[in-house]
């Protein structure tokens, strides 16, 4: 989310039919959100609403490319972003504060990454998918004591939370 506003200005202009081409789309099946591949994007994914208002997702067009395993966990864990509020009380409230909304809401920030992860992994499991639950937690893993992004958890937190939630029934 920390590149929320960078990234809206861009992904309108080049969903405007008018001014540029649509956006590549992939089909996402944990969600029915528009998913938007990305060739050129920073992040690996994001969340967040169109200029209607309307929930969309990004993905990163070389992490889907990269391990498609792990791209299942990332359009999971986005639409939980969606399906959990944390989008919604973004715009509704939080991102009206003024212009660092990231200092308000970075204390939620790592609540909301662990809460999307933990979703993710519920929903991996009911499509039976270990090898994407999997490759998440490698993943996590591989940025050890490092946060995951800005005012995020660690790795290791995330790796050991999404580890904790694939043991839950």
């Amino acid at each position: 989310m920390a590149s929320l506003g960078l990234l809206c200005g861009n992904l309108f202009a080049a969903s405007d039919p008018i001014h540029k081409p649509r956006l590549p789309t992939v089909d996402n099946p944990y969600c029915a959100i528009s998913t938007y591949l990305l060739p050129d994007f920073p992040e690996q994914a994001t969340s967040m609403l169109d200029a209607n208002g309307q929930p969309i997702v990004m993905v990163s067009a070389s992490a889907l490319a990269h391990s498609p395993t792990y791209a299942h966990f990332l359009m999971a864990h986005e639409c939980c972003h969606h399906t959990l509020g944390h989008v919604r009380h973004y715009y509704d409230g939080l991102g009206h504060l003024g212009p660092q909304p990231f200092y308000y809401i970075r204390p939620a920030l790592k609540h909301m990454e662990l809460d999307a992860d933990c979703c993710a992994v519920k929903m991996l499991k009911l499509t039976g998918e270990p090898d994407a639950i999997e490759a998440a937690r490698q993943t996590m893993l591989g940025f050890g004591t490092s946060p995951t992004g800005a005012y995020y958890p660690s790795g290791i937190e995330r790796a050991d939370n999404i580890a904790k939630c694939a043991a839950e029934d």
